[in-house]
């Protein structure tokens, strides 16, 4: 890197494209370099080729030495991703063509990239904000079509369209008040009256109220849930797991403790992407191997979501599953008479924690009862509304410190006005709460905000 530049001026490199094998890899420049270099590298000359089209090239490393053939794409500034002079040069899809390639870049200037520093690039340039970037690294890693399309609306500004028009709401009213401050004396300014000034405190609070609600969704659609199986030995856990993912993930036997750690695997609840985890029986034990699996299960259910508690409905229940049960009586549950395809010796009645919601008979063996679970497990897991939405819910806490913080300045301006406070108060209440939602989207963003932030991103987006 020239020292005589910083890096935000530099250019930058790197593959766009995942690592490995395949058809074609993608290698990314951006930065005030990135037509001289392709224009040694390729071979091309981007004030020669049309912008955003692809041409034919030979790729040759700085000595000259021909690498490979492929396609470059050059897209000028300010009309890139980035805002900078960017180009793409696809490469036949060989992990060494792509290194090389890349060294011979970094050979005629360019130096590597930083995760996340070209969409890093693209914020500071203005070319998105703080949640379209965060919505661009939720579409990449979506697990669900559901969580892709709510990643994708946040990348084409749903978030930042909500906030931008509430902020704007707190400015308008900002400007009244302060107009109604500084120029009180004079006979062309109307006054501002109180009841107005709480009026409208009022309603933008609602709708910030309102907004904040998003986040039950949005968080399970980003994140998902955990949803733990649990139960002592030889209950059908691993054979409900089989059952739920349809097919054999984990071994079922007759002999108890099998399972001597946990086991998972994924399905889709109304676009919500749930972690099946079929736990190690939850008993006392001196085998070492299955004490510790019983550790890491007791582990899991602290940070489960929801819980499927299996007892063996064909025989009574006994004290080991009474106290397998105290595990999570307190946690949201769902209580599972399991082996209902054979006589029932067992109804549950005295397995009633405060967590439980309900009771259901079911076989894992047969498939009798899965129906009516997964509808109580969609009932606990999936927020009011289900995975649609007019608008981008908030996927991240940042989203909900920020419209908390404004929330709570409003608050405070509301009880100003209502203490019949001068105007200056509540003004400056207000004006804080618009510069809550600015650091929401970025227009105030603390360098180590920026760092977390794009830091999570892979390297080449």
């Amino acid at each position: 890197m020239d020292e005589g530049r910083s890096r935000d001026e530099t250019t930058i490199v790197a593959p766009a494209t995942p690592p490995g094998a395949g058809a074609v890899s993608i290698l990314r420049l951006s930065g005030p370099d990135a037509f001289p270099i392709v224009r040694r590298l390729a071979d091309i000359d981007p004030a020669a080729q049309p912008a955003r089209t692809l041409s034919r090239c030979t790729i040759r490393d700085a000595a000259g030495m021909e690498v490979d053939t492929g396609l470059a794409v050059c897209f000028p500034a300010p009309h890139s991703f980035t805002g900078e002079d960017v180009v793409e040069i696809h490469l036949h899809g060989n992990p060494i063509l792509v290194e090389e390639t890349a060294a011979a870049a970094c050979a005629l200037g360019a130096i590597p990239a930083a995760p996340g520093e070209f969409s890093r690039r693209a914020f500071l340039n203005g070319k998105m904000d703080l949640t379209q970037a965060e919505g661009l690294c939720d579409l990449i890693e979506a697990r669900t079509a559901a969580s892709a399309r709510a990643a994708l609306r946040q990348l084409k500004g749903g978030i930042r369209d909500v906030v931008v028009n509430l902020r704007e709401r707190m400015l308008s009213l900002l400007v009244r008040m302060e107009a109604s401050i500084d120029f009180s004396d004079e006979e062309d300014i109307s006054s501002f009256p109180v009841a107005q000034v709480e009026e409208r405190i009022l309603e933008i609070s609602v709708s910030l109220s309102r907004y904040l609600q998003s986040y039950d969704l949005g968080h399970r659609l980003r994140e998902g849930a955990i949803v733990a199986i649990a139960g002592v030995a030889n209950v059908g856990k691993s054979r409900l797991l089989n059952r739920l993912l349809g097919e054999e993930r984990a071994i079922v036997t007759e002999i108890p403790g099998t399972t001597r750690d946990y086991l998972s695997g994924e399905l889709t609840l109304s676009g919500i992407p749930v972690r099946l985890v079929d736990t190690a029986g939850l008993r006392e034990t001196e085998d070492p191997v299955e004490r510790e699996g019983v550790r890491r299960s007791r582990q899991i259910l602290s940070e489960a979501d929801f819980a499927l508690f299996l007892l063996d409905a064909s025989r009574a229940a006994c004290d080991e599953d009474r106290r397998a049960y105290e595990e999570v009586a307190d946690r949201p549950h769902l209580l599972l008479l399991n082996k209902s395809d054979l006589p029932p010796a067992e109804t549950g009645r005295d397995f009633h924690g405060g967590g439980s919601r309900g009771v259901l008979s079911v076989s894992a063996k047969t498939g009798e009862g899965m129906e009516a679970m997964l509808q109580a497990m969609t009932r606990e897991l999936v927020p009011e509304g289900g995975a649609r939405m007019a608008e981008a819910p908030m996927t991240r806490l940042r989203h909900v410190n920020a419209v908390k913080k404004a929330v709570d300045a409003l608050s405070r301006a509301s009880l100003a006005v209502g203490e019949g406070l001068s105007l200056e108060f509540p003004a400056a209440d207000v004006r804080e709460a618009a510069e809550a939602l600015s650091e929401l989207t970025g227009e105030i963003a603390p360098e180590e905000v920026l760092d977390a932030i794009f830091g999570s991103f892979c390297i080449g987006k």
